[in-house]
């Protein structure tokens, strides 16, 4: 398996079908310099082509871990965390008095 570091009579005999397939989805997943790299050149490339309406690399692709970097995700407030908590307190509640009742 050369790359992901698993050798080969590990790969053939051991390991099951879906386990590969996991190693290998979870190996791409975490190869994110290599996006970030093809994206970057894709943009130098369409910028020195005389295409500067894309500022940033990050406006031509959106990759999965961009969301991480730029923290667009709205934060939850106190208030809502208090809300978010009164609501499970109210429910376990709830569900204690019909397992009891």
């Amino acid at each position: 398996m050369g790359e992901i570091g698993i050798d080969h009579d590990t790969y053939l005999y051991r390991l099951r079908y879906w386990e590969i397939v996991k190693i290998i989805q979870g190996y791409r997943k975490r190869n994110i310099l290599h996006y970030q790299l093809q994206r970057l050149n894709i943009w130098a490339s369409m910028f020195c082509m005389g295409n500067p309406q894309h500022k940033e690399p990050e406006d031509i692709i959106k990759l999965y871990f961009d969301r991480y970097k730029f923290a667009t995700e709205s934060q939850l407030t106190d208030e809502d965390r208090a809300d978010l908590n009164s609501f499970m307190e109210a429910m376990n509640k709830k569900l204690a008095e019909q397992q009891h009742g």
